[in-house]
């Protein structure tokens, strides 16, 4: 085979291969005998029919099927001998030559040649997680309210205590609900639950606040002003008036720091309990804390990825972007008449995360090998499971969509890598500049 490769550009190749008569020859053989095995025709025994005879009768069949096998022999090829990585076929033209023989013209995508910063002496930041007593108290009053009880009051509701309404709204003398995208919140409710005076809380803040006073089976007309913002574009910075009806007051009780309290969190005392949060509490530190820094060292790698990259993979990792983004919106309750207008920012955004996700993929692959490091069993089921509970599956679900879905099957070991990847490097660099601490003391 006479191969001449000419550079287009730095990951695109264009690829001239030409094969001698005897191995085109060989091929087409190779091909007639495969149907041969199983065609009928009538005035022959199946398997006995002459291979001219196929050849006239099949000859686009055979002709596509020899294609083929050139162009496997091409692709051996240049991955083998001229020792190419090849990210995509792009094109391919067959043409007949002199004497038997058969030109390939390809052009090929490259996996680009990286070099791979100095990640083995990353500096991460000084690690000086500590948990303030004020922290403790707070973990402990969190304890006591996921242990409230709500006890139901025939008075006023105060703050902080927790409400039964209903309400409608206008505006311009329109419900709101006839207008189009109108979020659920400020619809019409036949029952919702909201604390007073909660200014964290996701309702409309107006009524958060003006149900403060009143007891139930009281009515109330509120005013509301829609934000500037207001995913409804016609109400935005308008005035509106909602009818509120209180239904039922409940007091928040909560439970005492006591012998029933700690029994429950199985400590024996206070001391105990306030050590059961500070360790809950560090636990979450140090995870936070490692994952700003696998974050930090993710852009590191990103960043010294410069070189042009194959628009094949970016293209297709735009479209699993994408589909996340969309399927994320679309938990959040963003309609698609918003998607759509916000189409163009959408897909950049899209492409920007694609782009950085190729370059942290070609970084990783290199660092595996360079440190040989192998994927495991372990290493796949916490992924299965956190794909799962994204789909709002079960693991032995998700585990039968696997092992049925080879691409499904490739990009969940390909995401396992990256997590043991980026869990080792922070265990190195962590483990490394503890070693240089110590030293120094």
């Amino acid at each position: 085979m006479k191969v001449i490769i000419e550079p287009i550009h730095s990951v695109l190749k264009k690829v001239v291969a030409t094969l001698d008569a005897a191995t085109c020859s060989k091929f087409k053989q190779n091909v007639l005998k495969k149907v041969q095995t199983n065609a009928v025709i009538p005035g022959f025994r199946k398997g006995k029919v002459p291979l001219d005879i196929l050849n006239r009768r099949y000859a686009d069949i055979v002709a596509d099927e020899v294609k083929q096998l050139l162009l496997n022999e091409v692709v051996e090829y240049l991955k083998s001998t001229e020792k190419l990585e090849i990210a995509s076929l792009v094109k391919a033209d067959f043409e007949d030559a002199a004497d038997g023989q058969q030109i390939v013209s390809l052009e090929i995508e490259v996996a680009p040649a990286i070099t791979l910063p100095d990640y083995k002496n990353f500096l991460l930041e000084e690690n000086n997680v500590q948990v303030k007593d004020e922290e403790i108290r707070d973990f402990i009053t969190h304890l006591q309210k996921q242990q409230a009880t709500y006890e139901v009051v025939h008075r006023e509701a105060n703050i902080r205590d927790y409400v039964k309404i209903a309400y409608e709204g206008i505006c311009d003398g329109e419900p709101v609900d006839n207008f189009k995208d109108m979020p659920h919140a400020w619809r019409k409710q036949k029952s919702t639950w909201e604390e007073v005076g909660n200014g964290m809380a996701s309702g409309i803040p107006e009524i958060i606040d003006g149900i403060a006073g009143m007891k139930a089976g009281d009515k109330k007309d509120i005013k509301v002003l829609f934000p500037e913002n207001f995913a409804v574009h016609e109400l935005r910075g308008k005035e509106g008036c909602y009818t509120v009806e209180m239904q039922e007051v409940r007091e928040v009780k909560i439970p005492a720091v006591d012998e029933a309290f700690f029994k429950h969190y199985q400590v024996q005392n206070l001391d105990a309990l306030n050590d059961f949060a500070r360790k809950t509490l560090m636990e979450r530190k140090r995870q936070a804390y490692a994952g700003r820094q696998k974050q930090r060292i993710s852009e590191f790698l990103i960043q010294s990825v410069t070189c042009d990259l194959p628009p094949s993979w970016i293209k297709r990792e735009t479209e699993k972007v994408l589909q996340e983004m969309v399927d994320l919106f679309a938990t959040h309750g963003v309609k698609n008449a918003l998607l759509e207008e916000q189409k163009e920012s959408v897909i950049q955004k899209a492409q920007s995360i694609a782009e950085d996700r190729v370059k942290l993929n070609l970084c990783f692959e290199k660092i595996a090998a360079q440190e040989k490091l192998q994927l495991e069993g372990k290493d796949i089921e916490p992924v299965l499971i956190q794909e799962a509970m994204q789909r709002r599956i079960t693991a032995q679900k998700m585990l039968q969509m696997v092992q049925k879905n080879s691409q499904l099957r490739q990009e969940i070991q390909q995401k396992a890598m990256q997590a043991k990847l980026i869990n080792w490097l922070f265990c190195y660099l962590e483990n490394q500049q503890k070693n240089v601490e110590e030293k120094k003391d």
